[in-house]
């Protein structure tokens, strides 16, 4: 390995590292801390725990298509501060509301509809960013790097939450991530400005470019394939992900800082994922990378119901599953948004990433809406083992029909050439 090949020896993609570490364990902790609010504080329904799932994912459908514009537009680094200051400004807000003792599950709903439209047009410039950070050959493990932090983050970000919320309460752990947020928006500042070239004859209206994402995206062969296997995965990870959270407090009985170390392991299993994304793809291929992530996430998820009650012993069962359920995920993601990234012309990066995410994560409400709705009817249980089994059975009639649609050659030449 020459010192060029290593990521690592980018200075704006360290610092640009650096700022994602804050701002990921932030993110992390949020995600714990808001329906654990909820479920403890404000005694939440399984069905409200889908509503506050579907309220951060409804931003994805309604700013997705005009924040890919705006990536492709504006200067992106100035949309990661103004959308990382909005986060810290929607947190205090929620800290005032706790303190007034006006806090509803309908207030705490609006307030994380808010907080996912700033992350809407935050992810959209993210991952927008990574090429102009590293050279192409280096993309699949700057994104497995970033992933690798995401997953750190998620690995320490459950247990931090839940033992904040244990010690310090609603206020403290609220002002703590809020801090987060800040030292992240700070280390933004350090990254050079990344401004889109602008085209010949200036920008063509909104609508026009948003038209010409995706057209782009389901007219170029590999690109439409990744859209129907982002769909797919996300509509049965978006029903079952909340209800695991319903299905751990109240089907098996465990505290919240129980639940956030099992989480935790969930994390660490992400993070080395994330690392062992990069090799995946260079021995499988990215769409047979893809493909085994999907069915190891799928299957020891689903393993998770085959525990009862709530011991140690249990607890630790559990914590093994999701840790290889993460491990599958990240492996599978990375790969997904690795070979997105290679295959995109990169002065329509940023409309290309907006138009996945509006399709991948605009079902995801309706999804976690239908998972809580049938987790009140019947259990959570029973929205897991749905949701998996669809999910692998999905898998394997893809498969079984047509192994293009995994995208399993691993060239990006060759994808574009065989369609």
């Amino acid at each position: 390995m020459t010192i060029r090949d290593s990521i690592f020896h980018y200075p704006a993609f360290v610092r640009f590292c650096m700022g994602d570490i804050a701002t990921q364990l932030g993110t992390a902790i949020v995600i714990i801390v808001i329906p654990l609010i909820a479920i403890t504080f404000l005694d939440a329904t399984p069905f409200e725990i889908g509503l506050l799932a579907a309220s951060e994912r409804l931003p994805f459908i309604l700013f997705s298509l005009i924040a890919g514009v705006c990536a492709d537009k504006w200067e992106r680094r100035s949309i990661l501060f103004f959308a990382n200051s909005l986060r810290v400004m929607l947190l205090l807000a929620i800290m005032f509301i706790v303190w007034s003792g006006a806090l509803s599950v309908m207030i705490l709903a609006a307030m994380v509809f808010i907080i996912g439209a700033a992350n809407v047009y935050f992810e959209v410039a993210y991952w927008t960013y990574i090429p102009a950070l590293v050279p192409g050959r280096l993309i699949a493990k700057g994104n497995g790097a970033l992933a690798a932090i995401a997953g750190a983050a998620e690995l320490v970000g459950p247990a931090v939450g839940g033992v904040l919320l244990k010690i310090i309460g609603i206020l403290g752990t609220l002002s703590l991530n809020s801090l987060l947020f800040l030292v992240g928006t700070g280390m933004i500042l350090t990254v050079p400005k990344n401004k889109p070239m602008l085209p010949e004859g200036g920008y063509p209206s909104s609508l026009s470019q948003i038209k010409l994402g995706i057209n782009t995206l389901f007219h170029s062969p590999p690109l439409r394939r990744l859209v129907i296997i982002g769909a797919m995965w996300n509509i049965y990870a978006c029903a079952a992900t909340p209800q695991i959270m319903v299905y751990l407090t109240r089907t098996l009985g465990f505290a919240t800082t129980q639940v956030g170390l099992i989480l935790g392991l969930q994390g660490l299993g992400g993070l080395i994922g994330a690392l062992c994304a990069g090799k995946a793809s260079e021995r499988l291929g990215y769409g047979r990378s893809i493909m085994v992530g999907g069915i190891i996430y799928s299957f020891f998820t689903l393993a998770i119901c085959t525990v009862a009650p709530a011991t140690p012993q249990n607890q630790l069962l559990l914590g093994v599953f999701l840790f290889c359920a993460g491990w599958g995920s990240s492996i599978g993601v990375v790969n997904i948004i690795s070979l997105r990234q290679l295959v995109s012309p990169e002065f329509l990066l940023g409309r290309i990433n907006a138009s996945f995410r509006f399709i991948t994560w605009g079902i995801m409400p309706p999804a976690a809406l239908l998972g809580g709705a049938i987790s009140q009817l019947i259990n959570s249980r029973f929205v897991i083992i749905s949701a998996c089994l669809l999910g692998l059975a999905c898998i394997w009639c893809s498969y079984r029909k047509s192994t293009a649609i995994l995208c399993t050659e691993t060239s990006p030449e060759r994808l574009s050439e065989n369609g």
